[in-house]
């Protein structure tokens, strides 16, 4: 990957709960959740669903060869967000080295939720018998990974002071509103930009004022909405995911410039999801429904 001044996000997989494939999911797609964001010379990827494995074709293709250094942020263990992970070509890859950023959940660091995907019984190969280069970074509550100028190595930090002189930060917020062991919040920030992703939570009375300051401002937030309110209402309260209502009240209330819906119910066809960003726009006019193979460049000019 060429080194240069850049923050581009790109998904490859929006949707929630498990894939769907079809002619009705067409335009928004049916990978589950994967996003990469391109920030500087780094190449950070957002889960791991079944996005990822076209992904990870893509970055292969581009790399032809050389070294790929990535680093891979999970917000939590469940199966639509870990699918894709057994098939990233990457990992077969000697010149490949992959950072694992993640939580600790039911005792388990990262390399524990991890390792089991791909291993037998559950997988034919055996993750630890893999060519790439792997290191395991546990994240916990309001830490940060950092990436200093000239350098290419993440380290992981816990005092503010030691982020002054990062090119590149991520701040983790963790949440306990998924069940049943919560999920964590990242926030990208380079060049003055900053990119929210808050994938699998729910609001219920109010919003956490601790994930308000946390979003505050951010050029762009990436939240769940997979909900219509009438489906929430009549079945889905409890499930850990938010309805449009709330997301676009939370872009609201931390003052983002946009906001993207994700992490869409796998029911809802291409018509319904675009009913559903019209809705939205009503409430936050600067919302968009995240698509397969949509880009936000964050480093263009902003509009109001």
């Amino acid at each position: 990957m060429a080194d240069k001044r850049r923050f581009l996000v790109r998904f490859w997989g929006v949707r929630g709960s498990y894939p769907t494939p079809g002619l009705a999911t067409v335009r928004h797609g049916g990978n589950t959740s994967c996003i990469e964001v391109q920030v500087g010379p780094h190449t950070l990827i957002l889960d791991a669903g079944s996005g990822l494995i076209r992904l990870g074709d893509d970055l292969m293709r581009r790399t032809r060869g050389k070294p790929l250094h990535l680093s891979l942020l999970i917000t939590h263990a469940h199966g639509d967000h870990l699918n894709g992970f057994p098939f990233f070509s990457p990992l077969f890859e000697r010149s490949t080295t992959i950072d694992f950023f993640g939580p600790l959940l039911e005792g388990r660091n990262i390399e524990q939720l991890v390792t089991p995907i791909m291993s037998p019984p559950y997988f034919p190969v055996d993750i630890r018998k893999l060519p790439s280069q792997r290191a395991f970074h546990t994240i916990e509550d309001d830490q940060y990974i950092i990436w200093r100028n000239g350098y290419g190595k993440a380290e992981v930090v816990f005092d503010q002071d030691d982020i002054k002189d990062a090119e590149v930060c991520v701040y983790s917020k963790y949440t306990q509103s998924h069940p049943s062991n919560g999920a964590i919040h990242y926030r990208i920030e380079y060049a003055g930009r900053s990119v929210v992703y808050a994938t699998d939570v729910e609001w219920s009375e109010r919003y956490d004022p601790d994930f308000l300051a946390f979003a505050e401002g951010a050029d762009l937030l990436i939240h769940d909405a997979q909900y219509t309110t009438e489906d929430y209402l009549k079945a889905k309260q409890g499930f850990g995911h938010s309805n449009i209502e709330m997301a676009t009240g939370v872009a609201t209330a931390a003052g983002v410039h946009a906001l993207v819906l994700f992490h869409h119910e796998p029911t809802y066809d291409d018509a319904k999801l675009d009913a559903m960003e019209a809705e939205a726009q009503k409430q936050f006019t600067h919302t968009r429904s995240a698509c397969e193979g949509m880009e936000i460049d964050l480093l263009t000019p902003q509009t109001d």
